[in-house]
């Protein structure tokens, strides 16, 4: 879901991983080369299935990083099969770090997926200044404070179109308000943020992974949002989604 807030403008970029090799002394016998982390200009978006901060948190090594933690609720599929199974109470950790970490330690780490914010896109310049100018920032943790995971992927047709059309179909046409207005509705009340799966990281389970929090006794107004989002006749851009699950949990740290 590409709209309804501000983020962070971020520039877009695909940093290849280093290997570091460590050093030998005399007479030692050469040691295996150990993937290091690599420091980078653009801030990363880890999500751990684990309650293990300290062994996440090291990860980033001395770099710059923050941790967020949450109790996952439920795990509900929304179009096609959910990508993980995650059991409710599990914990679940959230990492952002200008470094990026080789794709196998993380994963040695119960890695659920990675991601890397972008500049906000189908939107035109009246609407961004409004979005920034209105958007809310991220809550406290609390057991009132509700974050959910939507990890979504679209099919090769909508790669395919044009970047003018893909556009339009962010935009209000004839009755149909489109996605950028939809969202825009709910940008004071639900804090939001997209981490870009695709040409970032390699994976063909998702292209986006999008983050949401929101006090809970504005769940309806969530629910609220998703439903009009998931409806062609509102959102014609929706049709191109061919898979997309929901990540439901309690921020707690």
């Amino acid at each position: 879901m590409k709209s309804g807030s501000a983020v962070v403008l971020i520039s877009s970029a695909i940093i290849a991983g280093s290997l570091h090799a460590q050093s030998s002394g005399p007479g030692d016998s050469p040691k295996e080369k150990v993937p290091m982390p690599k420091e980078s200009a653009w801030t990363w978006g880890y999500f751990f299935s684990t309650k293990e901060k300290d062994a996440v948190k090291a990860l980033a090594g001395e770099r710059k990083s923050s941790l967020t933690l949450y109790r996952v609720d439920k795990v509900v599929p929304i179009r096609g099969k959910a990508g993980v199974a995650i059991e409710p109470g599990s914990a679940l950790i959230r990492m952002e770090t200008a470094t990026r970490i080789p794709v196998e330690r993380a994963n040695a780490n119960a890695l659920l997926f990675h991601g890397l914010p972008q500049h906000l896109q189908y939107t035109s310049g009246e609407q961004r200044s409004d979005l920034n100018k209105r958007s809310r920032t991220e809550l406290p943790p609390g057991k009132d404070t509700v974050a959910v995971i939507v990890p979504i992927r679209k099919t090769t047709a909508w790669w395919t179109l044009p970047a003018d059309e893909r556009m339009g179909y962010f935009q209000k046409k004839g009755d149909k308000i489109g996605h950028t207005a939809i969202g825009a509705k709910y940008v004071e009340r639900i804090y939001r943020k997209l981490y870009h799966t695709r040409y970032a990281v390699e994976s063909t389970d998702h292209d986006f992974i999008t983050y949401f929090e929101f006090e809970r006794k504005h769940t309806d107004d969530f629910k609220s949002l998703l439903a009009q989002l998931r409806d062609p006749q509102q959102n014609p851009e929706w049709k191109f989604v061919d898979r997309e699950y929901e990540i439901w949990m309690t921020k707690t740290d």
